[in-house]
């Protein structure tokens, strides 16, 4: 009884360890996703041996497949710094998603005996788009030009914007850290071109650029009335 007591518990050890060794083998490999506007760069590393090419595809939340990469070449093959036998390969992947919808995406590639799933969610196109503009006062009861603007998927993201005369001469610059990823978001002009400027703008039609980070530049003319 005892001895079959023992040999249960060294097929137990070995199933253990065996199982064991397959999870460490299935988890040698790195992964990382970011985001830049449509552009989602799937970063993917995989450790033990040189892999000379992956196949991948991109699918989406219904597990239908979008985009194949049939023999994609690693960007380069290194050693690990701390231990000379382990090398490494790195596979990236820059896939821009202009043409899909918001959602959940995943990115699954295949070397040899190996399929790395990488999930991800894309939240769809940066955007800002100017509304309107007026006259306003301010919080101190001064009169203010007031921009408004509707911003998609911005979180985070920094709000440039440029006022041009009818000259096209650059005469105000702004710079904001957009705080909300669906909003409105405005801000204000007092009608000086800087703080050190001997005299405010003239009234008239000015030219406004502005754009969010990781979206093309947009223009729009406004009138300034102060």
């Amino acid at each position: 009884m005892d001895r079959a007591r023992k040999i249960s518990a060294l097929c137990l050890a070995a199933v253990f360890l065996v199982t064991l060794t397959v999870y460490a083998a299935s988890k040698a490999y790195f992964t990382k996703v970011k985001h830049n506007g449509t552009v989602v760069s799937v970063q993917v590393t995989e450790g033990n041996y040189i892999t000379t090419s992956q196949s991948a595809y991109l699918k989406n939340s219904k597990n239908k497949i979008l985009l194949t990469w049939k023999d994609h070449k690693p960007a380069k093959a290194y050693r690990a710094k701390d231990d000379k036998s382990k090398i490494y390969s790195y596979f990236p992947y820059n896939i821009n998603m202009y043409r899909y919808k918001p959602g959940k995406y995943k990115l699954v590639t295949h070397s040899f005996n190996r399929t790395i799933s990488v999930p991800f969610t894309y939240a769809g196109r940066t955007s800002l788009q100017y509304r309107s503009s007026k006259v306003v006062r301010n919080n101190n009861g001064d009169l203010v030009q007031r921009f408004y603007f509707r911003r998609s998927n911005a979180k985070g993201k920094m709000i440039n914007a440029q006022i041009y005369n009818s000259k096209n001469q650059l005469v105000r610059a702004f710079k904001f850290k957009s705080g909300g990823s669906n909003q409105l978001f405005t801000f204000n002009w007092n009608g000086w071109p800087g703080k050190n400027a001997a005299n405010r703008c003239p009234r008239g039609v000015y030219t406004l650029k502005y754009w969010v980070d990781g979206a093309s530049p947009k223009t729009a003319k406004f009138r300034l009335a102060i």
